[in-house]
């Protein structure tokens, strides 16, 4: 029976990258799965040519081709860092750690409503050096992430991932930053009990959100790179 020779190989790899496949560890992913496809067609049919089998095999990838297998690997591994965010989240509303975040939110609480203007400011502060440390930190990290494909000529389904990760503490927080911002200068720094109660539960939230990002989702992100890198080091 015939075999996939070395340029052939080389063909699948091409055309992956013409079909809009830009990331190594899904175009190896796709070779191997059309070359072994491609050998069982020649067990049955070793008369076809291996442009016409190729052909045969990217056809059953539909009509958006591999654009659709890119899609699903992407909201898959989306699916997976947000129930990890979610699940670490929710940690903290069941014991023992329920009693760590009632005793934050009631420090925080107690703090602005004693403190008056002056809390208000304070928290506010915190707030907004959270958001751009947010910021800093996410253009540091695709900088960085950018700096390591342009050196290795390669790029990887887990960095484009970790990007729209890395921006979910800013954009989707970012609402609720200027919805407070809004209300305090609305009512010239003075807000009322449920202000208090919303800016308070507001900033527990973000300190939670810090805690799980830096200490639970970042690392597992970086991790997964290093890991993914190292598997097609020599590929």
């Amino acid at each position: 029976m015939r075999k996939i020779t070395e340029q052939e190989i080389n063909q699948i790899f091409d055309f992956t990258k013409k079909h809009y496949v830009e990331f190594y560890d899904v175009q190896v992913e796709l070779v191997d799965h059309l070359a072994n496809a491609i050998e069982d067609q020649w067990k049955t049919n070793p008369n076809i040519s291996f442009e016409d089998a190729l052909q045969i095999e990217f056809k059953k990838f539909g009509i958006f081709g591999f654009t659709g297998l890119i899609e699903q690997k992407q909201a898959q591994l989306h699916k997976h860092y947000n129930k990890m965010l979610l699940r670490e989240v929710l940690r903290f509303i069941s014991l023992p750690k329920v009693i760590i975040t009632a005793a934050l939110y009631l420090v925080i609480y107690f703090f602005i409503e004693n403190t008056g203007s002056l809390g208000e400011v304070i928290t506010l502060g915190f707030l907004v050096i959270s958001f751009l440390f947010f910021m800093v930190d996410g253009f540091r990290f695709i900088f960085k992430i950018k700096k390591e494909q342009k050196k290795q000529g390669r790029s990887w389904l887990i960095q484009s991932v970790a990007f729209s990760v890395f921006s979910l503490p800013t954009v989707g927080l970012s609402g609720g930053y200027f919805s407070i911002v809004n209300q305090l200068f609305a009512q010239n720094l003075n807000i009322s009990n449920s202000g208090i109660y919303f800016l308070t539960t507001f900033v527990v939230l973000q300190i939670i959100l810090m805690f799980v990002f830096y200490r639970v989702i970042k690392p597992s992100l970086n991790q997964s790179i290093k890991e993914t890198e190292k598997r097609f080091q020599f590929a």
